[in-house]
């Protein structure tokens, strides 16, 4: 069995995260950050992972971009985001992901970890009302806060369990 992570990483949670995924893989492996994948051959690959940042409850769109590329792969997703994962948010980029994943190929698992949020986006967070940047959420200050230890442990015993149960 041969597991290619592939992953989109804007700030560093998603690489951090799927560098962790690709520690707890047991079998073949490789991982490659998205702007290096013309230099794999997919085919090799029994398994993809893609990894992802969040953006507007879904794929970033480099990752968005290379998912719809795929056909007929086993795909598996780690993304990242702010929010807490029992949010409503978490549950709607869940099936979002989910559902891409599915469009061509044969979707089998997903699994979400708390990141932090860039600075810039912090930065134009205290420039501007939060609802032109961001659809508003009421708490999206303590949300900030809330994801700056993160990724952390649990984070990364997520990611453990995940790769554990399907690998």
């Amino acid at each position: 069995m041969k597991t290619l992570i592939i992953y989109s990483s804007q700030t560093g949670n998603t690489k951090l995260v799927c560098e962790k995924a690709f520690e707890f893989l047991k079998d073949e492996k490789n991982i490659v950050p998205i702007e290096e994948i013309e230099t794999i051959n997919l085919d090799e690959y029994d398994n993809i992972i893609i990894g992802t940042w969040i953006d507007k409850a879904t794929a970033d769109a480099k990752a968005k971009k290379f998912i719809n590329s795929l056909v007929d792969k086993k795909l598996y997703f780690i993304g990242t985001l702010a929010a807490s994962l029992s949010s409503d948010h978490a549950k709607k980029c869940f099936n979002n992901l989910s559902k891409l994943c599915s469009k061509k190929n044969n979707f089998i698992d997903g699994v979400l970890a708390r990141g932090k949020v860039s600075d810039d986006l912090k930065e134009k967070f205290t420039k501007f009302p939060l609802n032109i940047i961001h659809k508003f959420v009421p708490n999206i200050k303590e949300i900030i806060d809330e994801a700056q230890s993160h990724p952390n442990d649990s984070d990364f015993s997520l990611i453990e369990d995940f790769i554990n149960k399907n690998f």
